[in-house]
């Protein structure tokens, strides 16, 4: 890379970085600022990241679940609800919502709290109406059956082919076992899509005309699948109703000044960080030290735009643990390039760095793959506070793979066009060292030999 390149490539990624923060830090000490003239409002965007219950407060509401018809309500019919409310408010973008079931003097609710919101009506329109179930076809989407007043319930049983897995059993009542009788005469040897509102969760093949009220759906199913859809479909029939039995306002826990608290000591951690980077490994420090800062201003941009996100005490966790498998990154790449120059002390510093990259490469991607994994299945099977922790780690890990790779290497091959024999200013004059240890080896052994 030339020196003229680098020039421009270095103030480029300082106008883009610069830019960024004026638009993240509010200037004004508001959460807004007017866009010129007109009447809209431009958000800054650290005031644009959504925090959780902890942090900001919130509403909570207990629901009583009940049948239009006085049916009683079951542990299924209960969950089926849950499960109904934990996907809409997710796919809504309250992550770190709290869906839970208490028992109150003999009696079951449905606990339900958001942050941000303050009111019933708000959490009453958001979480809308029950979910319907609905048979289609697979191509076209067509409905061909609904649950609502055919279904009487759906169980989990074990495969008859096999015991190790598990199967749903959807059981019709009179009127359903008829029309699924004439749908499956239909559809005999095709697929037969089960939705839920209006996505897709299931799509098995009809294999005969079930007349006898029963249909069983197999698919080599673990416990934990066959549960998941077995709740859904639960949902999908049980036309449970929601009624408000307790609400009130939650005040948070942390609150704003303990906040900006957390802001400070992460600023002075940060900068700790980049002065032992510096001082241990010199200008490859240095310009992970940029990268670094372009990591926290790229996750702050990241955390106010990904819609899943809502910072709270759990996602704070997940931010730091991203930041210091950020550093971590950098650290196997630093270490790797110095066993390039301790291999081979003629080889040049450009050579160490290309060569020290590629070796790190494969370690840093195994690592983060590993993690990327497990974060993927805290986000499919954990909790509320769990999946946010996850999501805020998945989107640290992703973009520290990004700067560590990419942006770090760029500042180091800027830094190298400018002086690519500077081994000290690389901490890589390890020659000296080199020499000084077998000068000390070479008198003992003397001294040994008398």
């Amino acid at each position: 890379m030339k020196k003229t390149s680098s020039i421009i490539i270095l103030s480029v990624i300082t106008v883009i970085f610069v830019l960024l923060l004026l638009i993240t830090i509010p200037l004004n000490g508001r959460d807004k600022v007017q866009v010129g003239k007109s009447d809209k409002d431009f958000t800054w965007i650290i005031k644009a990241v959504d925090l959780g219950i902890d942090l900001k407060g919130g509403f909570y509401a207990e629901y009583e679940c009940y049948f239009d018809d006085g049916r009683a309500v079951t542990d299924d019919d209960i969950a089926g609800a849950m499960s109904n409310l934990k996907d809409i408010l997710f796919d809504k973008g309250y992550s770190e919502a709290v869906v839970e079931k208490v028992t109150k003097s003999g009696n079951t609710y449905v606990r339900v709290e958001v942050a941000g919101l303050k009111d019933t009506e708000s959490l009453m329109s958001l979480i809308g109406n029950s979910s319907t179930l609905t048979f289609r076809d697979n191509d076209t989407g067509e409905i061909v059956m609904t649950g609502t007043g055919y279904i009487n319930k759906c169980v989990i049983s074990t495969d008859d082919s096999n015991s190790s897995y598990y199967s749903l059993v959807i059981q019709f009542n009179n009127a359903g076992t008829q029309k699924f009788a004439d749908v499956t005469t239909t559809y005999k040897d095709k697929p037969l899509a089960i939705y839920i509102d209006d996505t897709k969760i299931i799509a098995p093949t009809v294999n005969a005309v079930i007349s006898n009220g029963v249909a069983s759906i197999t698919g080599k199913f673990t416990y934990e699948q066959a549960y998941e859809y077995q709740v859904k479909i639960q949902a999908g029939i049980s036309e449970t109703k929601l009624k408000l039995y307790n609400s009130d306002t939650v005040s948070a826990s942390l609150g704003s000044e303990a906040l900006k608290y957390s802001l400070i000591a992460a600023a002075i951690g940060l900068g700790i960080i980049i002065i032992l980077l510096i001082l241990i490994y010199r200008g490859l420090g240095l310009a992970a030290s940029c990268a670094l800062l372009i990591y926290t201003e790229l996750l702050i941009v990241l955390l106010a735009l990904v819609p899943w996100v809502e910072l709270t005490i759990s996602g704070i966790a997940g931010v730091i643990l991203s930041i210091g498998m950020a550093v971590d990154a950098n650290v196997i790449i630093f270490e790797r390039i110095k066993e390039v120059k301790r291999g081979s002390l003629s080889k040049g510093i450009r050579t160490c760095v290309k060569e020290g990259f590629n070796s790190a490469f494969i370690t840093i991607l195994d690592a983060n793959i590993t993690t990327i994994i497990g974060t993927i299945v805290m986000i499919i099977f954990g909790s509320s506070s769990v999946k946010s922790f996850a999501i805020t780690l998945l989107i640290g890990i992703l973009l520290s793979m990004f700067t560590a790779i990419l942006v770090t290497r760029t500042f180091i091959n800027c830094f190298v066009s400018f002086n690519d024999e500077n081994e000290a200013f690389f901490g890589l004059n390890i020659k000296l060292i080199d020499e000084k240890k077998k000068d000390n080896t070479d008198n003992f052994a003397t001294e040994g030999g008398k």
